[in-house]
Order: structure tokens, then sequence, then C-alpha cells
């Protein structure tokens, strides 16, 4: 009976600092989330990788995107956003309104921000129709990298 109620308190301890851990983080945001580019589940395509972190700014649910550039030159980056839902649903944006582009110098990284420095890499949950709690993962729709230094 001890056994059991000492492994009890040590699976719930656990499990305690474990959450502890994670909403604890010492830069107090949360973990960049690879995006799916590929099928096989890599978040790399032409030396561009491809990242995201759910968010809130100004009580407004978003999600955040960030781009690595990994090559010598520039690259331009294109994609049409797109959520899947907790529900199992697809829900993409794929009109020219929609289509986001960046270019990224050699070896450089951004990220969306609060700030809105980048408004391309924030995205609003709203415009896809659901809310924090029903989001599961960000995708995107024809991610294409172009080189920009020829």
């Amino acid at each position: 009976m001890t056994k059991k109620i000492t492994l009890t308190v040590f699976v719930l301890l656990f499990f305690f600092f474990q959450n502890f851990a994670q909403t604890n983080a010492p830069s107090g945001k949360a973990e960049w989330v690879p995006i799916h580019l590929i099928a096989s589940g890599g978040n790399t395509i032409n030396g561009v990788e491809a990242s995201y972190q759910l968010s809130t700014c100004n009580g407004v649910d978003i999600v955040f995107v960030k781009l690595v550039n990994h090559n010598a030159y520039p690259v331009k980056v294109e994609w049409y956003p797109a959520v899947f839902t907790q529900e199992h649903q697809w829900i993409k944006k794929e009109t020219l309104v929609d289509k986001k582009s960046v270019t990224l110098n050699p070896n450089d990284q951004i990220e969306g921000d609060c700030a809105g420095t980048k408004p391309e890499l924030i995205i609003r949950l709203a415009d896809f129709s659901i809310k924090k709690n029903d989001f599961f993962r960000f995708g995107t729709i024809n991610f294409a990298v172009y080189n920009e230094g020829k």
C-alpha cells in the first residue's frame, strides 16, 4: 500500500513539475513548432526552414510565422496560410489576397511579433473563423522558395 501511495505522489509531482517547466520557460514564450512542408513532416524546403508559434496579441488569437534562410543568397518565399482544427478540418486561404510573400537576406531569419513589423508573418485565427481552443496545427499551401540572387 505504501508503494502505491509513493508511486502516485511521484507521478503527480512529475506532471506538476513538467507543466510548470513548460509554462514558465525562461523566454516567457512558447516553443516554435515546425510547419510540415513535405509529406514526411520536414519543415525545410530549398534551404528555408519554417516554424510557427500560437499566441495572443492585444486579445486577438494569432499564429506567428518564423522563416530561416540557410542559403548564401537572398530568397523570396511565398505561401498561402492554412490551419488544421481539433475537429480534423483543414481550412485554407487560397485567393491572391491571402497569398503571403517575404524576402530574406542570405543566412537571415524573420519572425512575426505583436509589434506587427512583418504583418505577412502574423496570421489571425479569426480569419479562419476559429478560436485558439479549436486550433490544432498551422500549415501552408504552395510553399515556394525562389532564388533572388541570380
